[in-house]
């Protein structure tokens, strides 16, 4: 159980800087990391934001 929230953790952190740099990358701030061909930039940054806030909720779930 301990390992499940230390990846919780990990990706929840994960998530939240790739929020913080999507939201910096729509105000051309920084630029985005992620681009994928015939993908908008900011549709594949946000499907990494959305797969790590799935991985930290299944790492939550059922915790006592």
């Amino acid at each position: 159980m301990v390992m499940r929230k230390k990846i919780g953790v990990l990706a929840l952190s994960l998530a939240s800087l790739a929020v913080v740099w999507l939201l910096l990358g729509m105000a051309n701030i920084v630029p985005f990391l992620i681009v994928l061909p015939q993908e908008t930039s900011i549709r594949a940054h946000a499907s990494f934001a959305v797969f790590l806030l799935l991985v930290s909720s299944w790492a939550f779930w059922n915790e006592d």
